[in-house]
C-alpha cells in the first residue's frame, strides 16, 4: 500500500510542478497539456532516482529522497521542456 500511495504523491508533485512551471513561464509555442505531461514524467523519474539509493534498504516511494527526486525532476523537465520548445520557435 505504501508503493501506491507513493506513487500517487508522485503523480501529484507532477501535476503540481507541471502547472506551476507553466503559471511561471511560459515559451512561446508550448502547451499546457504538454507541460503537465513532462512534469508527470519529471516526478516519476525523479522519484525513482531519489529513491534508488534505498533499493537494498527498504525502497518505499514515501521517502524523503523519493520525494525531493520527485519535486526536483518535475520542474526539471517542466522548465526543459519550456526552454528547448522557446528556442525551436
Amino acid at each position: 500500500m505504501d508503493f501506491v500511495a507513493g506513487f500517487l504523491l508522485w503523480l501529484a508533485v507532477g501535476l503540481l510542478g507541471g502547472f506551476l512551471a507553466r503559471a511561471t513561464y511560459r515559451g512561446a509555442g508550448t502547451t499546457a497539456t504538454l507541460t503537465v505531461l513532462f512534469g508527470v514524467f519529471g516526478a516519476f523519474i525523479g522519484g525513482m532516482l531519489g529513491m534508488s539509493a534505498y533499493v537494498y534498504h527498504n525502497p518505499v516511494p514515501l521517502r524523503p529522497g523519493g520525494i525531493l527526486g520527485a519535486v526536483l525532476g518535475a520542474f526539471f523537465f517542466s522548465y526543459l521542456y519550456n526552454f528547448v520548445a522557446r528556442k525551436a520557435v
